[in-house]
């Protein structure tokens, strides 16, 4: 999986093909899909924007210029713009860790029923980590990406979690066979061995191993695989039209982190659950007011830019530099109620509920095209 992570001819295929990669677990689609309505805004092309490289392009031009392989728009529940370069409508794409807001969805749905307080200890849910250091770390430090731990995905001292074996979180990994296995099975002897760096709270430091545990919180409350946490909670009430794929680790761990692979339609019907027009787009109403509430207005600001993911997201939404923070595992709450929230292969997702906006696309990049800015533009075009 260490090459599949990265942006090739052969990742082209095994990101729209994972199960025949992988072991998976799937999520099947209920009843009826919901009906798309299609109101294409012709003006959503010309838009325009400065990349990283400098360069000016409108929406179509880096649509075009990109390793994108599709990007929908959808305004006030129709889809307004819509494109394809390497797959269809119904060809399923690796979302990479754009889908940790499946985690943190559940985790806030479980939160709205009293059944878990993030302000408790991650060990009052995950037996296996009682005594270690988890139990000084809250369930919202790690909903937030803001534990204070070593182990970081991108924020050590040495930039090599990815690539050096030594490290806390490669080794994490390996458990979990995303890199070679390096004898060690206990995933969570790994985490329990970790140690504090910081307080919590006090900076952004991205890492997938927040969002693992997320998905072993749900399923201790729910007695239950994440699988069927995730297909009854949200999969049977958004109108998907096709089923959801979690790639599992051989030792039966559905990789809720990023390992997951929909339609880019379906992805969008996900992201409608957190605009206004929910109930139109999904046929049901799951995240209420206070849900969304609570994700916009719950970060901390201060806590964002020093970290890395801070510090790459700040320029590609330049507008809102300084006013940004995170929570529930966005990469991004804007100012204006803005959700983001990326993967490795630039695969995003954007959602802004004030004006009932959202932007999606699958690439097969390496996630430096400045997508992001990219819906940006699109989210600023409708003041």
């Amino acid at each position: 999986m260490v090459t599949f992570q990265f942006a090739s001819p052969e990742t082209h295929y095994a990101w729209q093909h994972v199960s025949q990669f992988y072991p998976t677990a799937h999520s099947a689609r209920a009843g009826m899909p919901t009906v798309l309505e299609t109101e294409v805004d012709g003006s959503i092309g010309g838009i325009s924007f400065s990349g990283k490289d400098g360069i000016v392009r409108t929406v179509s031009e880096h649509f075009e210029a990109m390793p994108l392989d599709a990007v929908l728009v959808m305004k006030d529940g129709k889809i307004v713009y819509e494109r394809y370069k390497t797959m269809t409508p119904d060809t399923a794409h690796i979302t990479f860790s754009s889908s940790k807001v499946f985690s943190s969805t559940i985790l806030a749905l479980l939160e709205e029923e009293g059944k878990v307080d993030l302000s408790k200890p991650v060990t009052d849910y995950v037996e296996e980590l009682k005594g270690s250091v988890w139990d000084t770390v809250t369930v919202r430090e790690t909903a937030d990406m803001q534990t204070g731990l070593n182990g970081t995905e991108h924020d050590e001292p040495n930039p090599d979690s990815r690539t050096n074996p030594q490290q806390v979180w490669y080794r994490w990994a390996a458990t979990l066979s995303i890199f070679p296995n390096q004898g060690e099975d206990d995933t969570f002897a790994v985490l329990r061995a970790m140690e504090r760096n910081k307080p919590g709270g006090e900076v952004f430091e991205y890492n997938s191993i927040n969002t693992w545990l997320l998905a072993r919180i749900a399923e201790a409350i729910e007695d239950r695989p994440f699988a069927e946490i995730f297909t009854d909670r949200i999969w049977n009430k958004i109108g998907a039209n096709h089923d959801g794929t979690f790639i599992m680790s051989p030792n039966g761990y559905a990789l809720a982190f990023g390992m997951t692979s929909i339609t880019l339609r379906d992805f969008a019907r996900f992201g409608a659950m957190f605009t206004p027009s929910a109930e139109t787009v999904t046929g049901s109403k799951v995240i209420s007011d206070e849900i969304l509430d609570r994700i916009q207005t719950s970060g901390n600001p201060d806590a964002y830019p020093d970290g890395y993911v801070g510090e790459v997201m700040s320029p590609k939404f330049a507008d809102a530099a300084g006013e940004i923070s995170n929570a529930y595992m966005r990469d991004a709450i804007l100012p204006d109620g803005g959700l983001f929230k990326g993967g490795v292969g630039g695969q995003g997702l954007y959602v802004s509920p004030s004006r009932d906006l959202i932007a999606v696309r699958f690439p097969t990049g390496d996630g430096s095209e400045w997508n992001e800015a990219m819906a940006r533009a699109i989210a600023l075009h409708y003041r």
